[in-house]
């Protein structure tokens, strides 16, 4: 008989080798950035400037373009908020896809009504109804200390800059996978009663 899950984990598990690997390449950029590894310098630091560059702080240069500010020799804090820009996100799809593809192997190999599976989907949905808006909130965050490092006329604006990039759709996929995973408990436990009762 064939099994209707085994397509889907199949391609789960190809889209997260492929993001495991892109995850890997930007830790390795963002290390190698720092001067971290053997024969690399340490860059400069960057930041979108969210329009044409102001009045600049000591030490901070503009672009070509004038839409962006850098530093030549950044701070260890400057460093980390440059990794926090990206590295959050690319991790929070890979810890996603890992849960998915964790859940649909399970649920693949033991049936949709094994007594794991629910858990599995469940854990899947929490981290993506908190990873979700939390590597947003950690980008915004980095990228506003980045800008209050480098451009005098810079606002604190940390919310807005979240709210502009909030991750919405994690919510919903997150309150649907949490609701799925309860509906397949109640299946669970209804296949427990009835096998007792046989």
């Amino acid at each position: 008989m064939r099994n209707p899950l085994k397509p889907l984990t199949s391609i789960t598990s190809v889209v997260t080798w492929v993001l495991g690997v892109a995850a890997l390449a930007v830790v390795i950029a963002n290390v190698s950035a720092l001067g971290w590894l053997p024969g690399t310098s340490a860059n400069e630091t960057c930041v979108d400037a969210g329009g044409p560059v102001g009045v600049l702080k000591p030490g901070a240069t503009a672009t070509a373009g004038g839409m962006s500010a850098c530093v030549e020799h950044p701070a260890a804090l400057q460093r980390l908020a440059d990794m926090g820009d990206q590295l959050p996100q690319v991790v929070f799809e890979f810890g996603a896809l890992f849960l998915v593809l964790r859940f649909l192997r399970t649920a693949s190999r033991e049936g949709p009504y094994a007594a794991t599976v629910p858990g599995k989907l469940s854990a899947a949905g929490w981290f993506v109804l908190i990873g979700g808006p939390v590597s947003g909130l950690l980008a915004a965050l980095s990228l506003s200390y980045l800008r209050s490092t480098m451009l005098a006329d810079a606002k604190q604006d940390w919310f807005t800059e979240w709210m502009a990039v909030f991750p919405g759709w994690a919510v919903a996929v997150g309150v649907a996978a949490l609701t799925f995973a309860y509906i397949l408990r109640i299946g669970v436990e209804m296949r427990e009663d009835l096998e007792g009762t046989v």
